[in-house]
């Protein structure tokens, strides 16, 4: 009877672990298949960004290396920023990757580093679709206890 329950409980803690990583890879393969993302929305407390980004997602297993991706901007600048869902796709990651003094020369390059830094944050996803995704966090870098928001959609 001990062994039926120990054998019950591991195969019970092994699906739970294989559907929460199911849930993190479908979200994650969500988001790279579609490779570029309009930015819609990028708010703090309800004011909009002037300059809406577009995202470049690249293609990447996030088990085997960092999932790297480009928010540019419509002058052509851009900056890299690293991904990740978490929490079974319920929580996303977003991490700016550019070294200090990188864009000191290009003005569209300083404007697009400065935004992405500025959203770097942990977001719960709130909105989770083939064509739209909507983030929100109070834990942005640039905007800590404000409501951030970020919205992309299928470009």
């Amino acid at each position: 009877m001990k062994k039926s329950f120990l054998l019950f409980s591991f195969v019970a803690l092994a699906a739970v672990m294989l559907s929460s990583c199911n849930k993190t890879n479908k979200a994650t393969k969500r988001l790279i298949k579609a490779g570029e993302w309009k930015v819609t929305e990028c708010s703090i407390d309800g004011t909009n960004e002037e300059e809406l980004p577009t995202w470049d997602i690249s293609d990447c297993d996030p088990y085997e290396a960092v999932c790297i991706a480009k928010w540019e901007n419509d002058e052509g600048g851009h900056a890299e920023f690293a991904w990740q869902f978490n929490k079974k796709g319920e929580e996303f990651t977003i991490s700016h990757q550019a070294e200090e003094g990188e864009h000191e020369h290009n003005h569209a390059d300083e404007e697009v580093a400065e935004q992405s830094y500025k959203f770097s944050g942990v977001y719960t996803v709130t909105e989770s679709s083939k064509t739209k995704m909507r983030f929100t966090s109070t834990t942005a870098v640039g905007a800590p206890g404000q409501t951030a928001v970020i919205v992309i959609e299928k470009k």
